[in-house]
């Protein structure tokens, strides 16, 4: 089990494989359609930087908090706000989009790397034994550091694709697989499914290790390689990712169907 610290560099890291992207574009490269619809690279780099900065809000209880921001942007639009409902959080992300369309490229760069900097400082100052808020949950640095890294990761597969930069796959691909197989029972909860029994996940990392998940005895097991687990978690199967996942017992199907590793 990696320390807290271990994921907090982990985050770093990520992070930074992001920047060494970011910082080659030009205005050009800047409005680029990626493989999320609808968004360029400028869109995307605002989400990331909204939420950063929102994460560090809602941690600290000194600044914009994630359930607040979510309904208010619900009721913007005239409805009403329902975790269980993914258009609310899509409301939410839209609106965090649009703060950013205001700005030019350079100063969604700049936002970026400043909010990066900041959570990134704030949650190394973080009791790793606490827990704190994080939209209706309290949970521990490492997972607000693993959450980061999930959505950091996915997002930066798109910009490297606009981009044409071969994005390469690291043992921190972990941390998408492990977030992504501890919230199937959301994920279930989101398709309308009955509440999963337990999942266990053996993946081959990119290293060539064998990771286990979840527990021995788990009726449901997926195989295959923890690549393309994490891109069917954090939906970005765009090349048959779902496929190439072997799955057994009652839930395996769904799982691989259904998981996702975010609202």
């Amino acid at each position: 089990m990696s320390s807290f610290l271990d994921i907090l560099a982990d985050l770093r890291a990520e992070t930074a494989e992001l920047d060494a992207v970011l910082r080659t574009l030009d205005e050009a490269g800047w409005h680029k359609e990626t493989p999320a619809v609808g968004w360029d690279t400028h869109d995307t780099v605002a989400h990331l930087a909204d939420t950063n900065d929102v994460m560090h809000g809602s941690v600290t209880g000194s600044g914009r908090d994630l359930s607040t921001e979510a309904m208010d942007a619900v009721r913007e639009a005239g409805g009403t706000f329902d975790v269980t409902d993914p258009s609310s959080v899509d409301l939410f992300t839209a609106r965090q989009v649009e703060r950013g369309r205001a700005m030019e490229w350079q100063d969604v760069y700049a936002w970026w790397t400043r909010s990066c900097e900041q959570l990134h400082d704030m949650l190394g100052s973080l009791d790793a034994a606490s827990r704190y808020t994080w939209g209706p949950n309290m949970i521990s640095p490492a997972s607000l550091c693993s959450a980061r890294i999930m959505e950091t990761w996915a997002h930066s597969m798109d910009v490297h694709e606009a981009a044409g930069v071969p994005f390469p796959d690291t043992d921190r691909i972990r941390h998408v697989a492990f977030l992504g197989l501890r919230a199937m029972p959301n994920a279930f909860m989101l398709a309308g499914l009955d509440a999963p029994g337990p999942i266990r996940a053996e993946l081959t990392s990119p290293s060539g290790e064998t990771w286990e998940m979840g527990p021995s005895t788990a009726p449901s097991v997926i195989r295959g390689t923890a690549s393309d687990f994490a891109r069917v978690v954090a939906r970005r199967d765009r090349d048959g990712s779902a496929s190439r996942l072997q799955g057994e017992g009652p839930d395996a199907a769904n799982a691989i169907a259904h998981g996702r590793a975010f609202l």
